[in-house]
């Protein structure tokens, strides 16, 4: 079987896959920004002016303002909601989120890790967490956390998917195809997944008839796809090999 030259390829492996970690959290549509969180961020403003000393008023108004992208009201509504309640830990791991969003990736984890020691349990905030470490290169910390996740909530969609782009980061192929092996069984319809997986079976272990079989799903399953010409460019060459 001949290889071809990565320098021929307009994909690289990881590009595609880091592209959708970072694409992951950008989900919620102009829509639901623009008209729903309208109705949330004038629900819990009277709920504020019923309510002024209540935390959760605050918190949930700055949720509103989180997912509206008012990151500055965000703000400092959820910093109120922790004046009142300081050991709030849903209200760290908003905070976490909002240092985030504005790129202040270092501060999101201190909050994040408050949150947890407020409330262990706090799933979400470990998954969270397993994002802003990778955001910030800490590799194995983001796995940690991803697996800390896992451990509670084994079938989630994309925990899995998001364990197997950390260790392909970290170079270690063989536990990332296990990941997104796990995230197909859970998922088999995650195109992404079956992109990863192709990218991987090709760069890495050179295995043609695998990765046309998950270029080839990915390609089936989602007509939208991210980056799907230069996919379908790369699943013709590979074709065209012997």
């Amino acid at each position: 079987m001949t290889r071809l030259p990565e320098k021929q390829i307009a994909i690289h492996p990881i590009e595609i896959i880091l592209f959708f970690f970072v694409t992951l959290t950008l989900l919620i549509g102009t829509y639901v920004r623009n008209n729903l969180w309208k109705d949330e961020i004038a629900l819990w403003t009277d709920c504020l002016k019923k309510s002024p000393g209540k935390d959760r008023c605050h918190l949930n108004l700055g949720f509103a303002y989180l997912e509206a992208s008012q990151y500055d009201k965000a703000l400092e509504m959820t910093q109120e909601a922790i004046r009142i309640n300081p050991k709030y830990a849903t209200a760290y791991h908003n905070l976490g989120i909002i240092y985030q969003r504005r790129g202040d990736v270092r501060q999101a984890i201190l909050m994040l890790k408050k949150s947890l020691e407020f409330d262990p349990n706090l799933d979400k905030s470990y998954f969270a967490l397993g994002g802003a470490y990778f955001e910030n290169g800490q590799y194995k910390e983001s796995e940690e956390a991803f697996k800390e996740f896992i451990r509670a909530k084994p079938l989630y969609p994309d925990a899995h998917h998001l364990l197997g782009i950390v260790f392909s980061t970290q170079k270690e192929y063989q536990k990332a195809l296990q990941a997104f092996e796990k995230e197909l069984q859970i998922n088999p319809a995650n195109s992404h997944t079956h992109v990863n997986l192709g990218q991987i079976y090709w760069f890495i272990f050179h295995n043609r008839a695998k990765a046309l079989y998950h270029f080839k799903t990915a390609l089936g399953l989602n007509p939208f796809l991210l980056d799907r010409e230069e996919i379908q460019k790369l699943t013709d060459l590979i074709e065209r090999t012997s």
